[in-house]
């Protein structure tokens, strides 16, 4: 069980024996929390929780009459009325826990403490407080956690020019994630690592952001490395996803950067949906362990499979996406906030030069003349699961459509072990192409 789960469960205990023995026990309820919480890190929630409620319930309990509708708050079960003190102030005054996680915690509360209908009792009362009382910026700032362009640094700060002399040798890896999104590497660990093995160009393409660029770039020369600012966006063709990476975007592009939000809000709301799917399932796993997994860092599936890993219910991430989450999975949630064609549209109004992600992958070669027709201007030919005659097939349909071709290894870290950073690389004069292309576009973008 998470620390935070455990320390909720703690308060529980403790503002049920306040309830029950008077206030004469506030002291005595730390020492019951220190006493049974195994970690520093539960105990110190559970009390915060505790010392958060208590000065504030008359007000709780207000809140909560005025939208329990036919229940006076003082013939609730002892239980139920302090599981939903303990959700209302998590809702009201915590802005660091997201408010979605607030309402499951506590249901989960009730199905386990109390009785049998308390459950959907309690997410009845809570669905309304939050509907009546959680302010819209709350919603957007907690749960969400909307990332600036910079993901944690000054966002307002001019990204450095990338040392372009470094293309004129070496080789590059144009498909390379870092931990602003499913990366176990953070971008300035992922730029050395880059130095060391001696990959003179990366591009930084984090699925649905670009919030790991500028600090890629800003770490860049001092490791002799040229950072192409890039992303991966996630389009949705029924039924199933269609990648497609976006080369020499501008990051402070406004379309870009709003676009950027609403697809980290709709990542947000689909972990629910696929936790409410694994759920019925019976594999308990809850969003609040994918988001404590994730971080500032946009969630997705990998997260997913993490938690599903670390709780026991996969032995590898393979098994977790071929058992629960690929495409055709039972808890499978499509993205649905864009389309490819939307995706190749916003990269190039952002300046960039949309590419077709491992297309081996896809499996959807039968749209490429559609998509090359709505803007497509390259594609993934090299890739590490691509064979010989699926290079040769990606690198014959790129000759037909006038198409640049790029290559990546879809590196991971240790969340894809098999695959090594510049596993597959591609010549750094392929990059000196899609600069060309790019500044064609921002000429255009500009007129």
């Amino acid at each position: 069980m998470r620390k935070r789960s455990q320390g909720r469960e703690l308060a529980l205990q403790a503002l049920y024996q306040f309830e029950i023995r008077g206030e004469g026990v506030v002291e005595d309820l730390q020492s019951f929390c220190k006493e049974y919480a195994k970690e520093a890190d539960v105990y110190e929630f559970a009390v915060s929780l505790i010392n958060g409620c208590l000065p504030v319930t008359k007000e709780l309990d207000e809140k909560i009459a005025s939208v329990a509708e036919n229940w006076d708050i003082h013939r609730m079960a002892v239980i139920d009325r302090n599981i939903l003190r303990l959700a209302v102030y998590e809702l009201l005054y915590r802005d660091d826990i997201p408010p979605k996680v607030s309402i499951n915690e506590a249901i989960d509360l009730a199905k386990r403490y109390s009785t049998e209908n308390s459950g959907t009792f309690v997410n009845g009362v809570l669905d309304k407080i939050f509907t009546k009382y959680v302010p819209e910026k709350k919603v957007r700032s907690s749960e969400f956690r909307v990332q600036s362009a910079d993901c944690g640094t000054n966002p307002n700060s001019e990204p450095p020019t990338p040392n372009s002399a470094l293309l004129n040798e070496g080789q590059a890896d144009l498909h390379v994630h870092t931990n602003c999104s499913d990366g176990t590497l953070s971008p300035e660990e992922v730029v050395r690592e880059a130095s060391r093995i001696g990959l003179r160009t990366i591009a930084i393409t984090d699925h649905d952001t670009v919030a790991g660029v500028k600090i890629a770039q800003r770490c860049a020369s001092k490791y002799n490395v040229y950072v192409v600012p890039a992303l991966e966006l996630s389009g949705y063709r029924d039924p199933s996803e269609i990648h497609i990476l976006g080369y020499f975007v501008d990051i402070e592009n406004r379309a870009l950067c709003e676009k950027i939000k609403e697809l980290f809000r709709d990542r947000v709301k689909r972990i629910y949906k696929m936790i409410e799917k694994l759920q019925a399932l019976e594999v308990s796993i809850t969003a609040e362990e994918i988001f404590e997994l994730s971080g500032e860092a946009s969630p997705g599936r990998m997260h997913v499979a993490e938690v599903l890993c670390r709780k026991g219910f996969c032995d590898s991430l393979k098994d977790a996406f071929q058992m629960y989450i690929s495409d055709s999975g039972p808890a499978y949630v499509p993205k649905k906030t864009i389309t490819p064609f939307d995706a190749i549209e916003l990269i190039i109004s952002a300046g960039g030069v949309p590419v077709l992600a491992h297309p081996s992958l896809t499996k959807k070669d039968e749209l490429i003349p559609s998509l090359v027709e709505g803007g497509l201007q390259g594609i993934e030919a090299y890739y590490p699961v691509q064979s010989p005659e699926q290079q040769a097939k990606y690198l014959k349909i790129a000759a037909k459509y006038g198409l640049l071709v790029t290559g990546g290894s879809d590196f991971h870290g240790e969340r894809k072990p098999e695959t090594s950073l510049g596993e597959v690389t591609i010549p750094n004069n392929f990059v000196r192409l899609l600069i060309n292309k790019a500044q064609t576009q921002k000429s255009r973008v500009l007129i």
